[in-house]
């Protein structure tokens, strides 16, 4: 069901898309429509060519297909009853790897996935119901989270291989990687602006460092520092937001990364948005 806490946007039955900026590799959302979910990600706030469309419940809801340049369906596949017109249905959509995927919340597995035919820059996503369907949606990047000086990770799905997020602390914004919703092993952790917000680090199973780098304020508690991390295979990088990885480290024996934990500590409490 739609979560009264944050926005929700309505579009009508007119095909027309609603652009907003995508920050990351993964949109996740919730829409509730009879039929016709229409999604488009773009290198501008408008339509660009090329252009990469995403149709949930198209066909009067019989089937959804992934769409390049307004041209053939890359995809197409038979989703009888995937939307409803009297409750939220949450998907995610992730862009990462010059491949898009497309799946259910809660399901890590795409429903549909295919390669990018040309990759291009994807900056901004759009959205809109039409061919006689109105919907409403919430985007999972509104949420604001908190969390307290307690070291204790919050867990959600990570439906994409990179992990985007902004995070306001002082010090020590803390991600775990997981293999489920909790602490698991193996696992893998990303400390940002440990030791005093002086150093950053990789670290395996509670361990050893498996690389530790200097990065003097990293994070500030007044201000939304954004980050990326990305665990394809085993390897983990980290950078800020639309730079290149400061820090990177590949596990000789990879496994599947299926959640991701977030939390603040050692004398910080944080606030969190994330786009995964």
């Amino acid at each position: 069901m739609g979560d009264a806490s944050w926005p929700a946007y309505g579009t009508d039955e007119n095909k027309h898309y609603r652009f907003r900026q995508l920050h990351g590799k993964t949109l996740r959302f919730q829409v509730k429509a009879p039929h016709d979910c229409h999604l488009a990600f773009t290198s501008g706030p408008e339509e660009t060519d090329p252009m990469l469309e995403v149709f949930i419940g198209g066909w009067e809801g019989a089937a959804s297909a992934v769409r390049f340049k307004k041209a053939d369906d890359l995809v197409k596949v038979d989703t009888p009853d995937i939307l409803s017109a009297d409750e939220y249905r949450e998907f995610w959509v992730a862009l990462d790897h010059d491949e898009v995927r497309v799946g259910r919340g809660g399901e890590s597995e795409p429903f549909m996935q295919c390669a990018i035919p040309e990759p291009f820059p994807i900056t901004h996503h759009g959205y809109s119901t039409g061919w006689g369907a109105a919907g409403w949606w919430q985007f999972h990047s509104e949420i604001e989270r908190a969390t307290e000086d307690c070291l204790t990770y919050n867990f959600e799905p990570a439906y994409g291989d990179t992990f985007a997020f902004s995070v306001s602390c002082a010090n020590d914004a803390h991600v775990a990687l997981t293999s489920a919703p909790e602490e698991t092993t193996p696992m893998y952790e990303v400390f940002i602006g440990g030791w005093e917000n002086q150093n950053s680090a990789i670290r395996l199973n509670k361990g050893e460092d498996m690389v530790k780098v200097d990065t003097p304020d990293a994070v500030c508690a007044d201000e939304e520092r954004k980050f990326w991390v990305s665990f394809r295979d085993g390897n983990i990088k980290v950078g800020y937001k639309d730079t290149d990885p400061f820090m990177e480290w590949t596990d000789p024996e990879p496994w599947k990364v299926t959640h991701v934990g977030y939390c603040t500590g050692w004398g910080a409490s944080g606030k969190w948005r994330l786009h995964i």
